[in-house]
């Protein structure tokens, strides 16, 4: 995915499980995220991130 594409707030799908980005390091292509589920922050390289387009926030879960 490219680094322009994520966005602070939005969420990402990486290897290690989906995440709400708080931070992006551009300089050594690092985005930081908090676990939707349980809020652990992780971190992940730009080549980790799943360009995913159907991840959705939480307003949209109405089961």
């Amino acid at each position: 995915m490219d680094l322009d594409k994520i966005r602070v707030g939005m969420i990402c799908s990486t290897h290690k499980g989906s995440g709400v980005v708080s931070m992006i390091d551009g300089a050594s292509q690092v985005v930081y995220l908090n676990g939707v589920n349980d809020n652990h922050p992780m971190e992940a390289g730009i080549e980790d991130i799943i360009d995913d387009p159907q991840i959705h926030d939480h307003q949209d879960w109405y089961y």
